[in-house]
């Protein structure tokens, strides 16, 4: 049974989110040790469960086999982390934002090869040397907002929303020659999102709502700095002490998809099937796709080419990490398409990609 409620978007707009109980989990058969192989990784992961901890989930072909949390949701409160806790999705959400690009580009709506230029006001003359694709594959050259802000003067703790990382991009000047190397940037993101909108005429979390959430049945709402129902809290630790983290940042394309491990699963198999955009936007997920080189090792990523808001790995699985004020992201889609794993914490843990890739091998040999 679904039932349909109302959640605040970016910018105060309501939308209807589908809240879809996540598939129960299969059954499995007798002798089968896979779940409990799975919870000692999770509690290998996050040894105390008095303090922040994690959620995860494995998914097989749509439907979620195993999910559980573990730590703290809330130590005010002491609220438990739960398989149905959400949490903020941070740079996994960037898929989405790809998708989308990838949707209106099946439609003829726009084409990768356009220039940023066409969907801009008075845009500056660099924007013209910049392409969509360039945008999507992190090779644009131009420099992350966050940066941009902070050398404003304006803190995480200051507000600033997707007008203000706009206006700083469109003043600055790009570092590197577009299309000359992969350079993860997040104001590639956010601008993207504001082409959809350009072209759509509709806010960005609506569209995402009508063209992927709602169709796929995904208890997922993109609302950046709002706390939605049963969301986790996120936190720092340093030195043993444990601090809340919360920043009133309101950008989006980048970031700011808010959901569940299990419907995160849940949604890894639309690279299987390709019910949303069919076979172009499954092409277009890895088409052009582009080396990273070492540019992501520090995040666990040993190498791999970056395509439509993920990296294409040599053995042709898909991955992505997501990392934002306190909350981290991990999410993996096996070669074959036919499983995936997230991995989402409420504090910073470094074993986070390890215990995905742990999970993905459980489930998967």
């Amino acid at each position: 049974m679904s039932r349909m409620v109302p959640l605040c978007t970016a910018g105060g707009a309501m939308v209807a989110v589908v809240l879809a109980g996540a598939a129960n989990p299969q059954a499995h058969a007798v002798g089968d040790d896979r779940e409990k192989r799975s919870a000692a990784v999770l509690q290998e992961l996050v040894p105390s469960a008095d303090g922040p901890g994690c959620a995860a989930a494995v998914g097989n072909k749509g439907s979620v086999v195993w999910e559980a949390g573990r730590g703290k949701a809330d130590l005010t409160s002491g609220r438990a982390i739960t398989s149905k806790t959400v949490f903020e999705m941070a740079s996994n959400s960037k898929q989405f934002t790809a998708d989308a690009v990838l949707l209106l580009a099946g439609r003829r709506q726009l084409a990768l090869k356009d220039p940023l230029s066409d969907f801009l006001d008075n845009p500056p003359a660099w924007t013209r040397n910049v392409t969509l694709g360039d945008l999507m594959r992190h090779t644009s050259g131009i420099t992350d907002y966050q940066d941009l802000l902070k050398a404003k003067g304006i803190k995480l703790t200051d507000p600033a929303g997707q007008k203000e990382a706009i206006a700083a991009i469109l003043a600055s000047q790009p570092e590197d020659q577009p299309g000359k190397r992969f350079s993860y940037s997040n104001s590639n993101y956010v601008l993207l999102a504001h082409v959809v909108e350009k072209v759509t005429g509709k806010p960005f979390p609506t569209f995402l709502q009508q063209e992927f959430f709602t169709p796929l049945h995904l208890r997922m709402a993109l609302s950046p700095a709002v706390d939605v129902p049963g969301k986790a809290k996120s936190y720092d630790e340093r030195g043993g002490s444990v601090t809340p983290n919360s920043s009133p940042w309101k950008q989006y394309g980048d970031g700011s998809v808010q959901t569940t491990p299990g419907e995160f699963v849940r949604w890894a198999d639309n690279y299987r099937t390709g019910r949303i955009g069919g076979t172009q936007l499954l092409a277009g997920v890895t088409e052009g796709a582009v080396s990273v080189g070492d540019v992501l090792r520090p995040r666990g990523i040993e190498e791999g080419r970056y395509g439509a808001g993920i990296l294409l790995l040599p053995d042709k699985s898909l991955v992505h990490r997501g990392d934002w004020e306190g909350f981290h992201s991990t999410f993996e889609v096996s070669p074959d398409r036919n499983t995936a794993v997230t991995v989402v914490c409420n504090v910073d843990s470094p074993d986070s990609f390890r215990a995905a890739n742990q999970l993905l091998d459980i489930w998967t040999k």
